[in-house]
């Protein structure tokens, strides 16, 4: 008897509620939405949100499966009631009352949504009635469509995933527009208990929780039999978990650090904090995959180990943006006490001599030129406020009088601290923080030895300014920001300066082409124009290299983060300078992230006047036959200042004193000829066959020494000849006699199979007897296998 009374109190509310007006749409309550990061291609870097991560979605990309099985398993006649199933109400609360306490629950989906986003989690009566009166008055308001769809929005799937979308892309790793009958199956049967059926933990558990959501669609013919036993019988394929992994973690987190600092994204700290992690913002960035893939790659592949780390920056020179960032080995090693800290942006170190462009391009806007010529030597003592300053070439070596140009090739201190001494650290300083240097800097004259800190991003974002023929444009980490619902918060506005003349720019191009070309660069050849910079600290401690494109800067920094430790064995096997292990990973770097751009045009020095020769560094006298070759250079001097003494330290006296003489130019004649004129003169021939391109073959196109160098009667003369070389590959014998044809062919080792047909054009002159008409392989394939000719009968 005690069921009449507590069944009228319960009508009696339910026709209360129902007299109500509607109620506001609550929509997610205070819920936080989940913010995804984009790179430049579209693809997700990171998910970032707070205590709950929730991903948006709409009516219209649930499936039919997923909305029949989460309707099926949780409120069967959802579609009928008006909020509150009064038949299973009554039910429940009866056993309630019965039981003298909360036993049985009868939420609908509505009531379930009402629960999640107004209500608290607490089970009384009192609040059960409540929450069904406010469902009722919901479902004035809002359509079944519209309850449904913030019903999976905000419901809880276990294991961090909060709402549909986000469950789809957690448990499957695929939007939940792509889920299949038995993943939508699996993801409705865990609404109820979402720990007890998390697949991750309870795969069991999840599989069976499954069959009972498919056979409950069976039974109310929301699917037929058949489909539901395929879908029992789909393998559990999860994706693997990563919790908190971003792609890119260097880039995304300096993204983070830098929008948490921006007032676009709120006045306060913690405005900013719940825009990022609870606004649900859709974040698109700069960084390409493809660059950002084999900057990662070139660091691995050429980086041992247990050696030092490396950091690489590169950006777009034409519009600023970040396209590659890696500050370090593994940003998520627990072994490594710096892993998360940031090389590429938040170390400064000290960058040597590939801070000396920003010297030179001083200089020139001094009005010093690239021709200007310096005194060489080994070493030169500078006067500065603080009393005489010593600077030595490195590995103390021995250079004439140069150009400012060759002493930029091969990075010549001596002349560097000269070029300070005359125009003075400001004017370095000055240029550096135009093109985009922005570390603080003191203007002492150790500047134009690098001796000042900075960071890749910043070398990396100042050669751009030289790339960009003296343009300089801000890095640029995000693009666009919007809403989840796709109102625009924010577009990047690119700071763009003139910080160069176009023709200084220019000039200092032109010698760090010949930097990569013949200098000191020359381990980052990639096979297209570049221009580049080596850099190493005082005893190792820092090796670099910065280089570009007209399309890509790149700065590589190797070193050891936790201190400054000299990169020299055998802590390290070779001695670590800017010119080997940056340049190869610079080199790598560049052919992966070029891979498919055009080649664009960079600017080159001219040669007028100039006379190249090769100096024994170690001596600074003109290189002689029995020179190390190890210490030999080819650089170039003005005509009129070349060296007349072979080095007397590594070659005999007589060889000094007699028979010197200047090679004539053999360049452009044909082998034969070319070798006939060097014999006359005294001088031994080595021969190297290369791709001429389009000169004939034999015809000779470079010569080391070069034309005009005082070498000795004897010497070998190296020539350059345009290739292929003869017998490498297969000749034309079309139109030759048979016999001949074979004859010439068996002088290679090929094998020759002849085939007897007579030539199908009888108009053809060729058409004689014996007479070949057709070969394969054609003329200039490879001198291997079997060459087949067809011969009339």
């Amino acid at each position: 008897m005690k069921r009449w009374p507590a069944l009228a109190v319960v009508i009696a509310l339910l026709a209360a509620a129902c007299s109500l007006q509607p109620i506001e749409d609550p929509g997610l309550g205070d819920r936080g939405l989940t913010t995804v990061v984009y790179a430049a291609d579209g693809s997700v870097l990171a998910e970032w949100h707070a205590e709950e991560d929730r991903a948006l979605v709409t009516y219209d990309e649930l499936p039919p499966d997923l909305i029949n099985a989460v309707v099926a398993i949780e409120d069967e006649r959802y579609w009928q009631h008006a909020g509150v199933d009064l038949r299973a109400l009554a039910r429940s609360i009866v056993a309630n009352l019965e039981a003298g306490g909360v036993v049985q629950g009868a939420s609908t989906i509505t009531q379930q949504y009402v629960k999640n986003v107004i209500l608290t989690p607490e089970v009384t009566l009192d609040r059960k009635l409540t929450e069904a009166a406010l469902a009722l008055r919901l479902e004035e308001g809002l359509t079944k469509e519209q309850i449904l769809e913030r019903y999976l929005n905000t419901v809880y799937f276990g294991d961090g995933a909060y709402g549909v979308g986000t469950a789809a892309l957690h448990f499957f790793g695929v939007p939940v527009s792509d889920l299949t009958l038995g993943q939508a199956a699996l993801l409705a049967g865990m609404i109820q208990s979402p720990a007890a059926t998390d697949p991750y933990r309870n795969a069991e558990a999840a599989l069976t929780r499954r069959r009972v959501v498919l056979n409950k669609m069976v039974e109310l013919g929301w699917t037929d039999l058949e489909a539901a036993e395929a879908a029992d019988q789909e393998p559990l394929q999860l994706r693997p978990r990563e919790p908190g992994k971003a792609r890119y973690p260097y880039f995304t987190e300096e993204v983070k650090r830098r929008l948490l600092d921006d007032p676009a994204l709120g006045q306060t700290a913690q405005d900013r904090y719940n825009a990022l992690f609870r606004g649900g913002l859709r974040i698109n960035t700069t960084i390409d995959p493809l660059a950002q893939d084999a900057a990662e790659a070139a660091l691995a592949s050429v980086l041992p180990e247990d050696g030092p780390s490396g950091a690489l920056a590169a950006v777009d020179p034409r519009t600023g943006h970040v396209v590659a960032l890696v500050g370090g080995r593994d940003f998520y090693d627990p072994d490594d006490p710096v892993a998360q800290f940031n090389l590429a942006v938040q170390a400064r170190r000290q960058p040597g001599s590939s801070f000396k462009p920003f010297v030179l391009a001083a200089a020139l806007e001094k009005g010093f030129s690239l021709q200007s010529v310096f005194k060489g030597g080994r070493a030169v003592t500078i006067s500065t406020d603080s009393g005489p300053w010593l600077v030595e070439n490195y590995n103390g070596a021995v250079f004439p009088d140069l150009t400012l140009l060759e002493a930029t090739v091969f990075s010549v201190n001596v002349v560097y601290a000269q070029v300070v001494q005359a125009i003075g650290p400001e004017p370095v300083v000055e240029v550096a923080r135009a093109a985009g240097i922005t570390a603080p800097l003191q203007p002492l004259p150790s500047i134009a030895l690098g001796a000042e800190e900075v960071s890749p991003l910043d070398m990396a974002s100042a050669y751009a300014t030289f790339a960009a023929d003296g343009i300089h444009v801000d890095p640029i980490f995000v693009t666009t920001i919007e809403t989840h619902d796709g109102v625009n918060l924010y577009e990047a506005v690119p700071v763009v300066t003139e910080a160069l003349a176009r023709d200084v720019a220019q000039q200092v191009t032109a010698a760090l082409t010949d930097v990569v070309r013949r200098g000191t660069g020359q381990r980052a050849k990639i096979g297209r124009p570049i221009a580049g910079k080596t850099g190493t600290s005082q005893e190792h401690r820092d090796a670099w290299f910065v280089g570009y494109t007209p399309e890509l800067a790149a700065a590589v920094w190797v070193g050891f983060p936790e201190g400054q430790v000299a990169m020299e064995p055998p802590t390290t096997p070779i001695t670590v300078t800017g010119g080997s292990w940056p340049a190869e990973i610079w080199g790598r770097f560049a052919s992966g992230a070029l891979s498919g751009t055009p080649y664009g045009q960079l600017a080159s020095a001219s040669d007028d006047g100039m006379v190249t020769v090769e100096i024994d560094l170690s001596t600074g006298f003109l290189a002689g036959p029995y020179c190390p070759r190890s210490h030999v250079a080819r650089v170039r001097v003005p005509a009129n200042d070349v060296p007349t003494v072979i080095c007397p330290v590594h070659n005999p006296a007589g060889v000094v004193q007699v028979g010197a003489s200047t090679l004539p130019s053999v360049i452009s004649l044909d082998l034969g000829t070319a070798a006939e004129t060097l014999n006359v003169a005294g001088f031994q021939v080595e021969v190297e066959w290369r791709d001429g391109g389009s000169l004939a073959q034999g015809t000779v196109f470079d010569q080391r020494p070069s034309p005009g160098y005082p070498a000795q009667a004897g010497s070998t003369v190296v020539l350059i000849v345009a290739g292929p070389k003869p017998g490498t590959t297969i000749p034309a014998v079309v139109g030759f006699p048979l016999g001949q044809a074979t004859q010439e062919l068996a002088s290679l080792g090929v094998a020759i199979e002849v085939i007897t047909e007579a030539e199908s054009n009888p108009s053809d002159a060729r058409r004689r007897s014996g007479v070949v008409w057709k070969q394969n392989p054609g003329p200039g394939a490879p001198a291997t296998g079997t060459v087949k000719l067809w011969a009339n009968p």
